[in-house]
Order: C-alpha cells, then structure tokens, then sequence
C-alpha cells in the first residue's frame, strides 16, 4: 500500500472533475490526466521488474489479461450505459457521433479518432459528447499493450549482450540501462509533443507519441528505484512538499493555453515525480485517520474517472435544466456514490474473479474481446438506423424545396403565412452540415482546410464558355454557403462560378485573421490569400466578385482594423475593372448548434428562436462595405430576423445546418430574393 500514490490518484482524479464542473474555477485541472500517466509509468514498470527480477521473464498474457480484469468491465459498463442514456436523452443529431466515439472507446482507439477530427479538447463540452474522455483511457491501454515489450526487451537484450546465459544475473545493471532508454524516449517524446503542440494545437492534445514521455518519467523513477534498492532517508521525504506545491500550482495556473502536452506540462509531471520518489519509504505504512477520505478517493478514483464526464453531459439534457452549481454539487455527488459502487461490484469482482483468474490468462482475453466487440457492434449499428432517418428526410426535404411556394423557406419572409416558423418536416433537424455540405450536385465544396495554403478553386453555373458573365464567390466558408442560392441563379443567367472558400480565411491584404487562429493558419491564410487576391484582379474576364464572410470573428492591429483591410481589399479589386457584391452574414443565434436545439426543443412550434437585439451584432463586413465606390451590399438578414426575434426555422424549413451556417436546402430558397438583388449589380445586366 502506497499512500503517497493513492493521494496523488485522489488529487488528480478530483482535479480533472472540478475542472469539468466548474472550468473557470480550476482552469488547469486537466492536467490531473497527465499526473495519472506518471503515475502508471511508475507503477507499471515496478511490477514488471519485479517479475523479471523474480521470474527472469515477463509472461505477457497473464500481464494483459490482469489488464483486462481490472479496466475493462468498469470502462464497458460505462460506454454501454452511455449508448442507452445517448439514444434517451440526446437529440438524434448526436447520435452517430456519439456512437461513432463509443466504438472507438470500447476498441481503444478514441485518441486518435479525436485527433484526426481535430477537436479541440478545451471545447469538447459544447459537443455533448459523454465519451471524450475516454481518449485518456485509450492512450493508457496503448501503453499497457507496448510497454511490456519495451521493458522487456531492454532486459532481454543487455543480458544477451553481456553474454549472461542467466537471465536474472545483473539486475542492477539492467535497470540502469532500462533507465537510459526509457529517458531517451522521453525526450524524444518531449520533442514531439514540444513541437506538434505548435504545428497541430488541436490534435496534438490527443496524439500518443506526445504523451509517452509521462509515462517515461514514471517508468524511469521505477527503473532508478529498482536501481538503488534503498529508500529515501529523513531528508528524502521533504522532497514531497515542493512536488505537491508544483502540482498544485499547475491545476490553479495553467489554463487552456498552456501547451499542453508541451513543455510547461513538465512542471506537473516533475512535481508528481518528486513525490513518488520521496514516499517509497511509506509503502505498507498504515494510513493515518486525517488522509482516509482521499485515501479512498484515491482507491475509486477509476471509477470516478469514468462516470463524472457521463454525469455531467446527460444531467441537463434529462433534468431540461443547464449546469448551475447546486447542480454541479449533486452530480459531484452522486458522482463518488455510484463510483463507490461501481468499485465495489464491478471493478473489484471481476478483479479477482476466480473463474478468471484460475484459467490460462486466454479466457480472459478471449471474454474481453469478446464484450469489446458487443459494446462497438452495438454502437455500429445506431448510426445505420439514423442515415436511413436522414435518406428519408433528405428526400422529404428535396420535394419540398424542389416544389417551392410562396410559404416555403426564405420565400415566407416576404408573405403573410401561417405558422412559417412550425418545421414541416419534425425531425429535419437531422440535416446538419456534416451530412448536406452547402450543396449537392456539383462536385463538393472545394474548400480549403485551414493548415493548407494552396488554392483549390472549382466552378458551377454554366461552363465558362458558355458564360454571359463570369463571377467569382470568395471568402471563408460562410462564402461558401452561398453557393447554393448562386448556383441556381448562375444556371438560369447563364453565369460562370468560380468559387475560392478557405476555412476561417479572407484573402484581405494587412493583418486581418480570425481570433482563434494558430500562428501556422495565420500564415497559410496569408499565403492563400496573396495567390487568391493577385488571380482574381489579373483576371480580366473576370466580371463580379462575390464576397462573404463570418467577419464578427476577425480581428487585425492594422490601422483600420477588419474594417480598413477589407476596404483595401476592394478598392484593389474595383481599381482592376471589377464590381464587388458583398453578401452580409446571416447572424448567429447564439445557442450552439442550431440542429441540436431544434431536435431537443420541445415544441416545434418556432423553436431556438433568439431576440433580435441578441443575434443582430455589429459586422465589419457590413460596415466596411457601405458607402464605397464599387461596391455592392446585400444584406438579406431580414429574411431571418423581424424587428423582434431571429428564427431557426423560416417558411417550416431549419436555416443553419450548425452554429451559423446556412443549411443548403434553406439557402436554396433565398435564391429569388439574392437573384433580385444581383439584377441591379452593374455588368450583370440581362
């Protein structure tokens, strides 16, 4: 017994769900994971050398069938609860996300499918995701599978090399050198996670190889201890306080910012080092009344692991009533009673199940295979129901614009209908932008992802030769929610559409960038945008540029500010012959994801709708665009706001497809309205 280890499972594992909670609070309690990776480094290498010193071998099938016994039930437990409470309480929007996540979870891959999608880690509760935090889970399960062959390896070799035909002469000596390898590792882990931290800030959160070094540190602590065979002295023992203090320091200091697994996350990781090192002394020292509580926190710290972040997606959404903090308290709560439970019936019977632990360590492989692959198959199947729901919807949908009138979509901002708000379609909020992508029928969006440089451009309407005029559509990918309108509209005029979209980008000269962007999309959006802008003005057949953008979210130190870099930006193009049309935003709502609102709403009866004062904020596109010369301004907000509210669903069709883009299909049916306005563009007379 190591209490020591199981205070530090205690301040990590409460670290991590206060953070949660209350992320303002405790705005680096994350690290708390980072601090479990030490410590099952540690942990993990010990009992390894001790079965090598003892055994001269490490037999891998017993060691990953213990594995299995002691994580799998819990953690499956967790993920099949997670698909139920998914499919009862979540808006069928999330469904196949969530279940695409749980497969991965219950295969153990979930880290590297958030790193692939890039999500931001620091974000993940505005996904609703009740598994993300199983991509933690995943890197350690990596680890349990490789590192046994790491250190056994290592052990193996220097006795070969040193011509030992007894594999247990020398243990010292091995351990040193297993100390080495594992501390080259870890820098060279360090060097990884120094450096993806800054070329991938999203994926790099999640990526294995970032992560290895934590475990490193607490594998070479082992190995040093293996080493010197003594435990600390008197002196030894203060190195706990300054290990405590860094730790402590770290969950109160770092935030979201940090670069973390960078090398900032050396401060957590060298203090729980420190206090691993100095309390070996304490193994098997009775546990002082004052420290039982964590003690025992620290003892179902697994369980409180696996269930708080469940807790915390599924509360608000099964009681209808956002996180406050009474209840935070309660989930907290029931939080360390159902883990408590969770140990004491699950966790700790399979542990030491005598029909498992009695039998080759095969049976237990093959039952936990076994359950995997119940827990993903089930989770594979959820996600074939909901795109056969969305085939029929698409289809609904379709109909319904294709036949068009004066009460369908955009159209019934300009009549007097009767319930335009009330969706004709109940469950249309299935299409979400992942699956309708602006428009479908001419090859894709062409938009260019925000790390990539190179321009992609791709054309609709009429072919160019054919083209009575020639235009282009520009912007981020809010321009690119107008190529559905634009393409109806280009394929009756007979116009030709070049479309230019980069996601998060506007090809203005000067310093403009969205807020969010990292130094290296800073930079690729500065090189899209030169070879986007030269092109366009040394285009003389080139007639009209159509430009649009989510401009609320730039900003640039220029002298002028968004608004003087695009205004430079236009007079560029407008000095070149062009007209320049300026498609105002629609504005955002404000409530996340639209779709997910309107499939959790409760009435369908005008739905996430959002005060006008609320939604309708400043936008420099808009500002930048009036009054100068050469420039046209559409703005068709009014089609979603009236004086007093902005809608979700005008004409009983939904208008985003996400947070604020356009949904296609709505979008489709503002091209009556965006053609009347074009008609007064000149150079695209008729």
């Amino acid at each position: 017994m190591r209490t020591d280890i199981q205070l530090l499972r205690a301040f990590a594992v409460l670290a991590v769900v206060v953070n949660h909670l209350a992320p303002n609070r405790l705005t680096g309690g994350y690290l708390g994971v980072d601090i479990f990776f030490v410590i099952s480094g540690f942990l993990i290498t010990a009992h390894l050398l001790a079965e090598l010193e003892r055994e001269g071998s490490v037999r891998l099938g017993r060691f990953w069938a213990r594995r299995a016994r002691r994580l799998l039930p819990a953690s499956l437990t967790v993920l099949a609860a997670c698909a139920v409470a998914t499919v009862v309480w979540l808006p069928q929007t999330r469904w196949s996300p969530v279940m695409e996540e749980i497969l991965a979870s219950a295969l153990y891959f979930q880290n590297w499918e958030l790193a692939a999608s890039a999500q931001d880690y620091f974000t993940s509760a505005q996904t609703a995701s009740p598994v993300t935090h199983f991509w933690s889970l995943s890197v350690e399960e990596q680890f349990y599978l490789a590192w046994p062959l790491l250190v056994f390896g290592t052990w193996w070799l220097v006795a070969r090399r040193g011509g030992s035909a007894a594999p247990r002469a020398d243990p010292r000596v091995r351990s040193r050198v297993l100390a080495f390898v594992l501390g080259g590792l870890g820098l060279a882990s360090v060097a990884f996670a120094a450096w993806s931290v800054s070329a991938h800030p999203d994926s790099a959160y999640f990526l294995t190889p970032g992560r290895v070094w934590e475990f490193a540190a607490g594998g070479t602590l082992a190995a040093l201890a293996a080493q010197s065979r003594t435990a600390p002295g008197p002196h030894g023992r203060w190195l706990a306080a300054p290990g405590w203090a860094l730790m402590a320091a770290s969950v109160w200091l770092f935030g979201p910012d940090s670069g973390v697994p960078g090398l900032l996350t050396l401060v957590p990781v060298a203090g729980c080092a420190l206090v691993i090192w100095s309390g070996r002394a304490s193994a098997g020292e009775a546990v002082p009344r004052v420290l039982r509580a964590p003690v025992w926190i620290g003892d179902i710290s697994y369980s409180v692991y696996l269930w708080h972040w469940p807790l915390i997606v599924f509360a608000p959404y099964a009681l209808q009533r956002p996180m406050t903090p009474v209840l935070a308290v309660c989930v907290f709560v029931v939080t360390l009673a159902l883990s408590h439970a969770s140990t004491r019936f699950i966790e700790d019977p399979f542990r030491r199940a005598k029909v498992l632990v009695a039998r080759p360590a095969a049976v237990t492989l093959v039952a936990a295979g076994v359950a995997m692959a119940a827990v993903a198959g089930a989770a594979a199947y959820v996600p074939t129901t909901v795109a056969e729901d969305l085939e029929d919807v698409q289809e609904q949908m379709e109909a319904l614009v294709v036949r068009g009138g004066e009460c369908v979509g955009a159209a019934a901002a300009s009549s007097t209908c009767p319930d335009s708000h009330e969706l004709t379609i109940s469950n249309s909020s299935l299409l979400t932008i992942v699956n309708s992508p602006y428009y479908p029928g001419w090859g894709g969006t062409c938009q260019v992802e925000p790390d990539d440089p190179r321009p992609a451009p791709c054309e609709f309407g009429v072919p160019s030769e054919e083209a009575h005029h020639r235009l282009a559509l520009v912007g981020d990918s809010h321009a690119g929610h107008w190529a559905a309108p634009l393409d109806v509209i280009a394929r009756e005029r007979g116009w030709n559409v070049t479309m230019h979209v980069k996601s998060s980008c506007l090809p203005a000269p000067g310093d403009i960038h969205a807020a969010w962007a990292s130094e290296p999309m800073i930079a690729s959006c500065r090189d899209w945008g030169d070879d986007v802008r030269s092109s366009l003005t040394a285009d003389r057949d080139l007639d009209v540029i159509v430009m649009s953008g989510i401009s609320r979210d730039y900003v640039s130190s220029g002298e002028g500010g968004v608004v003087g870099d695009l205004r430079a930006l236009w007079a560029e193009w407008v000095d070149a012959g062009k007209q320049v049309v300026v498609l105002a935003d629609p504005p955002a709502l404000g409530q996340g994801p639209v779709p997910e609102c309107l499939a959790a709403a409760s009435t369908t009866r005008d739905p996430c709708a959002t005060p006008a004062e609320v939604a309708r904020t400043p936008d420099p596109l808009v500002e930048a665009a009036r009054g100068q010369d050469g420039v046209t301004l559409v703005d068709l907000t009014d089609v979603v706001c009236d004086e007093r509210r902005c809608h979700a669903v005008v004409g009983g069709i939904p208008v985003y497809a996400d947070q604020n883009h356009l949904l296609q299909y709505f979008a489709r049916t503002m091209a009556p309205l965006l053609d009347k306005e074009l008609a007064v563009v000149p150079g695209l007379s008729r």
